[in-house]
């Protein structure tokens, strides 16, 4: 199920505080949130509350799979190194 949140328990305050956010993903030290501006989905990702990634998609479904594909590319460099 996701996590719904306000907007001050976001790592960097959104534009409009009085915004909802889903968390998406939550596993160290990645942590990623979306968005609702009603004419798209804004998605963002964090690695240790730095900002790493962003984007924007159409549906909070699309959002979920855009998330998942940039984590499957992080997961993958950090394999790696």
């Amino acid at each position: 199920m996701l996590e719904t949140l306000s907007a001050s328990a976001f790592p960097l305050q959104a534009s409009n505080p009085n915004t909802e956010l889903t968390k998406l993903y939550d596993t160290e030290p990645y942590t990623a949130y979306t968005e609702d501006l009603e004419f798209m989905w804004r998605w963002t990702i964090y690695q240790d509350n730095k900002l790493i990634q962003e984007g924007c998609s159409l549906s909070l479904d699309s959002s979920r799979h855009a998330v998942k594909h940039v984590m499957a590319f992080f997961n993958m460099q950090g394999k790696m190194l």
